[in-house]
Parts: C-alpha cells; sequence; structure tokens
C-alpha cells in the first residue's frame, strides 16, 4: 500500500529528476505532463533505471528513439562536439541522462525514506516495458516530456511496496551548485 501523499511526493521527485536531465543548460526548462494512457508512448528504446530500500522498489523508465533530432538533443545537452558523435557517445549520452534523472529522484527520498540504493542504467527494447502492468505495483505513472526546442520523451515511474508507504515530501530550494558532483 502506496498512501495517496507517498504517490504525489514520488511524482514530484521524478519530475525535479526530469528538469535537471533533458532541459540541459538551467536557462532552459522543460514541460512536464502526466500522460492517462501509455500507448501514447511510441519511442523503440528505453532507459531502465532501479531504487530499492527495505519498503519498495522502484523503476525509472526513460523511453527514446536513436533518431537525430534525440541524438542531437543529447549532444547538445552533453557538449559532444559533432566529430565526436558515435552510437556510443549518443548511448553514454542517454545513460548519463538516465544517471541525473534517477540520482536527483534517489536523493530525495534518501531525505525520507533511509537505506535507498540505485542501479546502473540499462537499455531495452520498448517491447519490454509493456511489462510493467504485471509487476501488480503500487503506483505506476506515466509522463511527458517537452523541452523548449521540442525534444520529446516520455518516463515511467512504477513502485512495487514490501510494506505500508507513507511519507510527504517537499523540495528544498535549489543550491547554486545543483548536478556538481561532492567529493568526501
Amino acid at each position: 500500500m502506496i498512501s495517496q501523499r507517498a504517490r504525489d511526493s514520488l511524482d514530484q521527485m521524478l519530475m525535479l529528476g526530469i528538469q535537471a536531465s533533458v532541459a540541459g543548460a538551467a536557462a532552459q526548462t522543460c514541460e512536464i505532463s502526466v500522460l492517462d494512457n501509455a500507448a501514447d508512448i511510441q519511442e523503440s528504446k528505453v532507459v531502465v533505471l532501479t531504487a530499492a530500500s527495505y519498503l519498495f522498489r522502484l523503476l525509472v523508465l526513460i523511453y527514446f528513439s536513436p533518431d537525430a533530432s534525440t541524438k542531437s538533443h543529447f549532444a547538445r545537452i552533453n557538449n559532444i562536439h559533432h566529430s565526436d558523435r558515435t552510437e556510443q557517445t549518443f548511448l553514454d549520452a542517454i545513460r548519463e541522462c538516465g544517471n541525473i534523472c534517477c540520482g536527483s529522484l534517489n536523493r530525495e527520498l534518501v531525505r525520507v525514506v533511509p537505506h535507498v540504493a540505485m542501479s546502473t542504467p540499462n537499455i531495452i527494447e520498448r517491447q519490454c516495458a509493456h511489462y510493467l502492468e504485471s509487476l501488480n505495483g503500487g503506483h505506476l505513472q506515466h509522463f511527458r516530456a517537452l523541452t523548449d526546442e521540442g525534444q520529446r520523451l516520455h518516463f515511467s515511474l512504477c513502485v512495487r511496496p514490501y510494506a505500508p508507504v507513507d511519507f510527504e515530501w517537499t523540495a528544498e530550494p535549489a543550491a547554486a551548485n545543483a548536478g556538481e558532483m561532492e567529493f568526501f
């Protein structure tokens, strides 16, 4: 059982991660909306990441098609020069997008849920995402992100609880150095 306020909080955490991962420069934004129907998602590939605690396991899916527009978008936000663009640099860039998105969600989760760990990103075929429904998760939500430059991406959040999940989260004000790595 996942409370409604926990569902709302998880959705807001993911939207924060989506903004951080696909908009690029801090001056750019993306419009994020909830999808009523997963059939609207047509991309051919998926980046999958998981975050897990003792209370639940969640999946974050980022749908993409390896077309010229998508490759150009991720090259631009990752500062990849045209001469350095290869299939591998594109896949690395899209995986990094997944790391940033799920990492942001993971950082926020740690504020309200103890002992959260995150996986590395994996790329799978789109058909594999059809099985999200069969996981009998406590929460499944789909999102569309549209950047200022017109790039459209889709995301899914699937949460499977192992125990009752109830928390309320509020975003902290953005720090000036958000996104930079911290060394301890």
